[in-house]
């Protein structure tokens, strides 16, 4: 039986609550639910650059730094949504990857918000896409450096690192591929360089993607994702 209090059960428990609520809801309602809030979140909160501090106290209504799923459902009531508790657990569950009943401000900034690039160039993910549209794209930000330096452990081996940097880059190339198809798309690209305030002509345009389409398919597949993040790095390690 699903508890409708993950914060009072167990990992275990709270784990597989998780996992039912989502096969019961679904990905595509999940899907559709977090980008009625995400769009309901964006008429709310001012922009700026503490939107999504702002954003985050509107869920964290006890001022506790954590968001749990009492507040949550809190904060989808004031939202004017009418979800089913199923529902909110299933949403909730997206963003508690931790299993701890508890979504924290790390979490709720790259789940809640970065997804859909709002307030994105003000975090370590904008840093990493901005550099790399900087080494492909434009030069109006080619002094930038070491923005793509992904947070190093000196006690990791060379393996370690390089399966760690891959996860990273690994979750900008999901921010950006929106339909999930494994590639990204030139409507998606371009999509993402709106969001970070990129004005590129389409001369501009056609010439970065043919460095990143390194197969000249007309898309890019995680690889050329993956090198075009490389090339950034270090382009922006030297000097």
């Amino acid at each position: 039986t699903i508890s409708f209090a993950p914060a009072q059960k167990t990992f275990k428990q709270r784990k597989m609550d998780y996992a039912e609520a989502k096969e019961i809801v679904g990905a595509a309602k999940i899907n559709e639910m977090e980008q009625m809030m995400r769009d309901k979140l964006q008429q709310r909160t001012k922009t700026g650059p503490f939107q999504l501090r702002r954003t985050f106290k509107y869920f964290d209504r006890d001022g506790s730094g954590g968001i749990d799923f009492s507040e949550f459902q809190r904060a989808m009531e004031l939202l004017g949504f009418q979800f089913t508790e199923i529902q909110q657990l299933a949403l909730f569950a997206r963003y508690d990857e931790s299993c701890t009943g508890e979504v924290d401000y790390a979490e709720f900034i790259e789940k809640v918000m970065e997804s859909d690039f709002k307030g994105v160039v003000e975090t370590a993910h904008g840093k990493h896409l901005n550099s790399m549209v900087a080494s492909a794209f434009a030069s109006d930000c080619a002094g930038r450096q070491n923005d793509t330096a992904v947070d190093d452990d000196s006690d990791c081996d060379e393996e370690e690192r390089e399966m760690f940097t891959r996860s990273e880059v690994k979750k900008l190339f999901e921010m950006v591929d929106k339909d999930n198809s494994g590639y990204i798309c030139v409507d998606e690209l371009s999509h993402m360089l709106s969001r970070l305030g990129r004005e590129l002509s389409k001369e501009e345009f056609e010439n970065g993607f043919k460095l990143v389409d390194t197969d000249n398919s007309g898309q890019i597949d995680f690889e050329e994702f993956y090198m075009w993040f490389k090339k950034s790095e270090t382009r922006g390690s030297v000097g």
